[in-house]
């Protein structure tokens, strides 16, 4: 018994310490992100303003880019203020937003934007589903202990 003991000791200090280095993991890629997205925009900047440049896929790649990079900002941002944990109303409105921006990309095969605009409905049905039932029950129960 007292050799459990010491073992769950050992592996609660483990779990501090691997929390505490997610953390700082989870920091650093955020700064990564940060520092990422500077770049996109100075290069957006430097596109736009560019007199001779009329290629608007690129514009447009760039500004796509920009925007996955915020997202995943978004997550670490989410991820540290709930002590490492992201909630599913943000992931599945990121998956919506993606699912949007895919749809802007692929406008000439059309088995993919049928797939894509299908994909956006069973998420939007998904997310009025899991506000209805899930975190309407969740905000009751937080008033109740309140």
């Amino acid at each position: 018994m007292r050799f459990s003991k010491l073992i769950q000791k050992y592996a609660d200090k483990f779990a501090q310490l691997f929390s505490v280095l997610s953390f700082v993991v989870i920091i650093l890629l955020g700064i990564v992100l940060l520092i990422q997205i500077a770049k996109e925009i100075i290069r957006l900047f430097q596109i736009a303003l560019e007199p001779t440049t009329s290629d608007i896929y690129l514009m447009i790649d760039k500004i796509i880019v920009f925007f996955l990079l915020f997202e995943f900002f978004m997550i670490v941002i989410s991820s540290l203020k709930n002590n490492g944990h992201v909630s599913i109303t943000l992931l599945m409105g990121l998956g919506l937003t993606a699912l949007l921006r895919n749809l802007l990309i692929i406008h000439d095969d059309y088995k993919n934007l049928i797939l894509n605009i299908v994909g956006i409905l069973l998420l939007i049905i998904g997310m009025a589903i899991y506000r209805y039932f899930v975190h309407a029950h969740i905000k009751e129960e937080d008033q109740q202990q309140k």
